[in-house]
């Protein structure tokens, strides 16, 4: 028998129609990997009078898994619609071109998509149902579209056979050269104001579910999940001109700005006028200012803004996608 490499060890997934029921894991994800690992908790017991453990007994199993990958507009439904918030069906515009939103509630339980995801090849493979994606970070800079994150499932299962011919999606990467960004004072007139000298951004959605742990022996691993209090913050790298010292103003006035970055492919997504592309809108506010800096000879401020409700707009954020994604 050959050997395990790790360089075969593929990951592909299926959307489940009821979380942790298994289902065919039908697709296959070519810009981001889902790295899994054994998560356990186990209860350790030194009886009295001796120096070592007696008792080790497993109390909750699950699996985690990291994310890294690269944007790609055919891609990011996946990512957003467990970590956000399942979309309703995508709009249609321009023949082909299908627009995915994502919009959380403020105050009420978001229903997400889990995830059947096997990992392995064809000389061994594992699997996890309730694969749910409890954050996701994008980092944008001239460098490329980075993405990171992680999130939780049940417990694994080893020695599984994975579902064969699975379907890859057309990729369509972001490239640094589609982003633009822009801060303006109302919702209204997001995409107003751009920013033209901004070095990086990184988006972050974090913190987003737990497990629910009960006593049933029908259960093995986690039973559901609930929403937590999530870390959603936006980090833009400004150069430190009348411009991009604007925040000095918002901040001692605790003023609520509306946010955009966008990525808009020059690949078309339906048959003239429409084209791939990302907008993440978010009302925010200045959470915290980091040291200026040099960065290739350019004198520049970290500026972190966290994703805030606001009351007019009704919501904190909001992000779509256009591509050619008819369904998940």
């Amino acid at each position: 028998m050959p050997e395990r490499s790790a360089i075969t060890q593929g990951v592909q997934l299926g959307v489940e129609s009821t979380p942790g029921t298994n289902v065919a894991a039908n697709k296959k994800l070519n810009s981001v990997g889902f790295i899994p690992g054994v998560a356990v908790d186990m209860q350790r017991f030194r009886a009295f009078g001796n120096k070592f453990a007696t008792i080790e007994t497993p109390g909750k199993e699950f699996t985690e898994f990291d994310l890294e990958g690269v944007g790609d507009y055919s891609e990011l439904i996946y990512l957003f619609a467990s970590a956000i918030v399942s979309p309703s069906a995508p709009t249609v515009s321009d023949t082909t071109a299908q627009t995915w939103t994502f919009t959380p509630a403020t105050a009420a339980e978001d229903t997400v998509k889990t995830y059947t995801i096997e990992s392995g090849g064809t000389v061994r493979a594992m699997k996890f149902n309730y694969g749910l994606i409890n954050a996701v970070e994008l980092t944008l800079n001239r460098d490329g579209v980075q993405i990171s994150g992680g999130g939780f499932g049940q417990r694994l299962s080893d020695g599984i056979t994975m579902t064969a011919g699975p379907t890859s999606l057309a990729q369509v990467p972001i490239l640094p050269t589609d982003i633009d960004v822009w801060l303006d004072t109302t919702s209204g007139g997001l995409g107003t104001t751009k920013l033209t000298r901004v070095t990086e951004v990184t988006v972050t959605l974090g913190d987003r579910y737990a497990p629910v742990w009960v006593l049933n022996s029908a259960n093995n691993s986690f039973v559901a999940h609930v929403e937590t209090e999530p870390t959603a913050q936006i980090a833009l790298t400004l150069e430190a001109d009348s411009a991009g010292m604007a925040w000095l103003t918002d901040m001692r006035a605790g003023s609520t700005k509306f946010l955009r970055v966008k990525g808009t492919s020059p690949t078309l997504a339906g048959a003239a006028t429409v084209f791939y592309s990302w907008t993440w809108d978010a009302a925010v506010k200045v959470a915290e200012v980091g040291d200026f800096d040099e960065e290739d000879g350019l004198y520049v401020v970290d500026i972190t803004y966290d994703m805030v409700h606001d009351g007019t707009w009704g919501k904190a954020f909001t992000t779509s996608v256009v591509n050619k994604i008819a369904t998940l």
